[in-house]
């Protein structure tokens, strides 16, 4: 099961509908504008709206971070055979943050009801969103208000360690041919695959114990989905309140910068194993 576990490639990150082009980004360089947000201007702001402002900032940096890297570790080029240790390794390091991405994205949606619907400027805000984000927070609101995949994950896989979990699923893991300790000969490069294992078997059997492939599908399509639609949520919050702020489109406002980035999205990958530096040094 481990090594099917691991062959996600047909489970590929969605990333070119979560990387949408912005109003500020074009073609092989990106023309990005920066806006100051002086203290005179936040002071001027209603506190809900200005910590809403900041905090969505923050889960948008943190949500967009882990899905892109969660997104690197699978994109693995250079190797063709899925089987190889080195893929393995990076799509155990994959399911770390996709674990992590499920319990941030549960804690969003936690913080909608507080600093959102509970401060009420969700009633100001949400008529002014443009459709595609109020089309996301529909979406947002509808999956939360079920049970859920991402619920489950966040509760007892993303942020807390189980004992009680590891001993009850050890066994249903232990007969696969990856279950084993990879000496990397550094600590950065150890993997303890075993432990791994058993992890997302505990996972996956929590979200559907019949069938661990499904569990499996459903885990990546959820937090894909709902980081997606968090990206244009937020987005489209943040927006509002700045238009509404400044009197004005975000356009006309700030100083524009062109940018030149390296890598093309779909061109970065993560490896789990790397050369030391001191032997690279002397290679």
């Amino acid at each position: 099961m481990f090594v099917n576990l691991m062959k996600i490639d047909m489970m590929k990150a969605k990333s070119k509908s979560y990387h949408k082009t912005s109003p500020w980004a074009f073609d092989s360089f990106m023309k990005i504008r920066r806006i100051s947000l002086t203290k005179e201007a936040l002071l001027k702001m209603a506190p809900p709206d200005r910590d809403f402002l900041l905090l969505a900032g923050h889960i948008q940096n943190e949500l967009n971070s882990l899905h892109k890297v969660f997104t690197w570790c699978l994109q693995n080029r250079s190797l063709e055979d899925s089987a190889t240790i080195e893929n393995i390794a990076s799509r155990a390091q994959a399911m770390i943050y996709a674990r992590l991405l499920a319990g941030k994205l549960c804690e969003a949606r936690q913080v909608l009801d507080i600093s959102f619907f509970g401060t009420k400027l969700s009633h100001r805000i949400e008529p002014r969103l443009h459709p595609n984000a109020q089309a996301a927070l529909s979406r947002i609101k509808r999956y939360f208000g079920r049970a859920n995949t991402i619920y489950k994950v966040r509760n007892s896989f993303a942020f807390h360690y189980s004992a009680d979990e590891f001993s009850l699923h050890w066994e249903a893991a232990i007969n696969e041919s990856s279950f084993e300790v990879i000496a990397g000969g550094t600590v950065g490069n150890n993997l303890y695959l075993a432990s791994e294992l058993v992890a997302n078997t505990a996972m996956l059997s929590n979200i559907n114990p019949i069938n661990l492939e499904d569990a499996l599908g459903s885990l990546f399509n959820d937090t894909q989905s709902m980081a997606s639609q968090f990206a244009d949520f937020l987005e489209g919050a943040i927006v509002a309140i700045l238009e509404e702020q400044f009197g004005s489109g975000l356009s006309g406002i700030g100083q524009e910068e062109v940018i030149l980035p390296t890598h093309k999205f779909s061109e970065v990958s993560i490896p789990y194993f790397c050369v030391p530096d001191d032997r690279a040094k002397n290679a």
